[in-house]
């Protein structure tokens, strides 16, 4: 079943006659917000998890760095997946010539 989307002034789905936005507006926006809020909760614990697990993986993976330190290593560190850095677009060399204003 498909929920029907009420203006503000519908009357109100529980047949009082009232316009919606005087009668159950209120409570439907207090019980959406509360969803919204959960939500927001349940998204900010995964967030924290995860990052929460990328700092272990980091610290498990401290050795490597540490042992490039210790090398004399200071280049730049290889990009994930071997990929090389590209420069950012519009940002070239300046041109050769430039035009007069006519």
């Amino acid at each position: 079943m498909t929920a029907i989307k009420l203006g503000r002034n519908d009357p109100c789905h529980c047949g009082s006659g009232n316009k919606y936005k005087k009668c159950h507006l209120p409570t439907d926006e207090a019980a959406r917000s509360a969803e919204l809020a959960a939500a927001a909760a349940a998204a900010a614990a995964a967030a924290a998890a995860a990052a929460e697990a990328q700092a272990e993986a980091e610290a498990e993976g401290e050795g490597g760095a540490k042992e490039a330190a210790e090398s004399g290593f200071r280049g730049q560190q290889p990009r994930a997946g071997g990929a090389p850095k590209r420069p950012a677009q519009g940002h070239s060399a300046a041109p050769m010539f430039r035009r007069k204003a006519v």
